[in-house]
Protein backbone atom coordinates (compact mmCIF):
# COMPACT_ATOMS: atom_id res chain seq x y z
CA UNK A 1 0.00 0.00 0.00
CA UNK A 2 1.23 3.52 -1.26
CA UNK A 3 1.18 6.92 0.95
CA UNK A 4 -2.25 8.47 0.02
CA UNK A 5 -3.83 5.43 -1.21
CA UNK A 6 -7.24 4.31 0.78
CA UNK A 7 -7.48 0.69 2.29
CA UNK A 8 -8.68 -1.92 0.31
CA UNK A 9 -10.81 -4.66 1.57
CA UNK A 10 -7.80 -7.08 1.25
CA UNK A 11 -5.42 -4.72 3.31
CA UNK A 12 -7.81 -4.27 6.09
CA UNK A 13 -7.82 -8.48 6.39
CA UNK A 14 -4.30 -8.35 6.86
CA UNK A 15 -4.16 -6.40 10.00
CA UNK A 16 -4.45 -7.69 13.17
CA UNK A 17 -8.12 -6.90 14.15
CA UNK A 18 -6.94 -6.16 18.40
CA UNK A 19 -4.60 -3.88 17.28
CA UNK A 20 -6.91 -2.27 14.91
CA UNK A 21 -9.99 -1.91 17.11
CA UNK A 22 -8.12 -0.64 19.81
CA UNK A 23 -8.32 -3.99 22.28
CA UNK A 24 -4.53 -4.07 22.70
CA UNK A 25 -4.80 -1.46 25.11
CA UNK A 26 -7.45 -3.22 27.41
CA UNK A 27 -6.16 -4.46 30.86
CA UNK A 28 -5.56 -8.38 30.85
CA UNK A 29 -7.73 -8.58 34.06
CA UNK A 30 -6.50 -12.30 34.72
CA UNK A 31 -2.70 -11.76 34.20
CA UNK A 32 -2.11 -12.10 38.21
CA UNK A 33 -4.18 -15.87 38.31
CA UNK A 34 -2.42 -17.72 35.78
CA UNK A 35 0.39 -19.87 37.26
CA UNK A 36 3.69 -20.99 36.06
CA UNK A 37 3.59 -24.14 37.73
CA UNK A 38 6.81 -25.02 35.28
CA UNK A 39 8.69 -22.56 37.00
CA UNK A 40 7.27 -23.56 40.54
CA UNK A 41 9.89 -25.03 43.45
CA UNK A 42 8.91 -28.25 44.83
CA UNK A 43 7.51 -26.44 47.97
CA UNK A 44 5.68 -24.07 45.85
CA UNK A 45 4.33 -26.56 44.35
CA UNK A 46 3.38 -28.64 47.51
CA UNK A 47 1.91 -25.29 48.72
CA UNK A 48 -0.42 -24.82 45.46
CA UNK A 49 -1.57 -28.39 46.44
CA UNK A 50 -2.63 -27.72 49.85
CA UNK A 51 -4.67 -25.08 48.25
CA UNK A 52 -6.53 -26.56 45.30
CA UNK A 53 -6.48 -30.40 47.06
CA UNK A 54 -5.61 -33.15 44.79
CA UNK A 55 -5.87 -33.15 41.28
CA UNK A 56 -6.50 -36.57 39.61
CA UNK A 57 -5.78 -37.06 36.32
CA UNK A 58 -6.27 -41.00 36.28
CA UNK A 59 -8.55 -42.88 34.70
CA UNK A 60 -11.63 -44.62 36.35
CA UNK A 61 -11.27 -48.73 37.40
CA UNK A 62 -14.09 -49.07 34.79
CA UNK A 63 -12.61 -47.24 31.94
CA UNK A 64 -9.22 -49.79 32.38
CA UNK A 65 -10.75 -52.56 32.54
CA UNK A 66 -13.20 -51.76 29.39
CA UNK A 67 -10.15 -50.46 27.33
CA UNK A 68 -7.34 -53.06 28.79
CA UNK A 69 -6.76 -56.12 26.93
CA UNK A 70 -5.55 -59.21 29.62
CA UNK A 71 -3.06 -61.70 29.21
CA UNK A 72 -0.22 -63.77 30.82
CA UNK A 73 3.21 -63.56 29.79
CA UNK A 74 4.67 -67.11 28.56
CA UNK A 75 8.73 -67.17 28.10
CA UNK A 76 9.66 -70.28 25.94
CA UNK A 77 12.17 -72.19 27.29
CA UNK A 78 15.75 -71.23 26.19
CA UNK A 79 14.29 -68.32 24.07
CA UNK A 80 16.08 -64.85 24.00
CA UNK A 81 12.83 -62.67 25.33
CA UNK A 82 12.62 -60.16 22.41
CA UNK A 83 9.46 -58.45 23.99
CA UNK A 84 10.01 -54.61 25.35
CA UNK A 85 9.99 -53.84 29.06
CA UNK A 86 7.07 -52.66 31.20
CA UNK A 87 6.36 -48.74 29.07
CA UNK A 88 6.17 -47.29 32.36
CA UNK A 89 9.04 -48.66 34.88
CA UNK A 90 10.72 -50.28 32.39
CA UNK A 91 10.77 -53.40 33.90
CA UNK A 92 11.13 -56.82 32.39
CA UNK A 93 8.46 -59.39 32.97
CA UNK A 94 8.14 -62.72 34.45
CA UNK A 95 6.48 -66.11 33.86
CA UNK A 96 2.70 -65.98 34.72
CA UNK A 97 2.84 -62.07 35.05
CA UNK A 98 -0.60 -60.65 34.59
CA UNK A 99 0.25 -58.19 31.73
CA UNK A 100 -2.07 -55.44 30.60
CA UNK A 101 -1.97 -54.48 26.86
CA UNK A 102 -2.82 -50.93 25.50
CA UNK A 103 -4.40 -50.20 22.41
CA UNK A 104 -1.72 -48.42 21.29
CA UNK A 105 0.37 -51.98 21.60
CA UNK A 106 2.02 -51.66 24.62
CA UNK A 107 2.56 -53.49 27.75
CA UNK A 108 2.18 -53.26 31.58
CA UNK A 109 3.41 -54.88 34.24
CA UNK A 110 1.34 -56.05 37.29
CA UNK A 111 2.28 -53.09 39.15
CA UNK A 112 1.86 -50.17 36.75
CA UNK A 113 -1.14 -51.90 35.47
CA UNK A 114 -3.19 -51.09 38.46
CA UNK A 115 -1.33 -48.03 39.96
CA UNK A 116 0.17 -45.51 36.95
CA UNK A 117 -3.68 -45.54 35.22
CA UNK A 118 -5.55 -44.56 38.12
CA UNK A 119 -3.42 -41.91 39.57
Amino acid sequence: MRRGESLRLEDVMILDQSVFLGVADIHDRYRDMRLDVDNMSYEELLALEERIGNVSTGLSEKTILNRLRQRICSIAVGSQLDAEPCCICQEEYNEGDDLGTLECGHNLCPVCKTTALTK
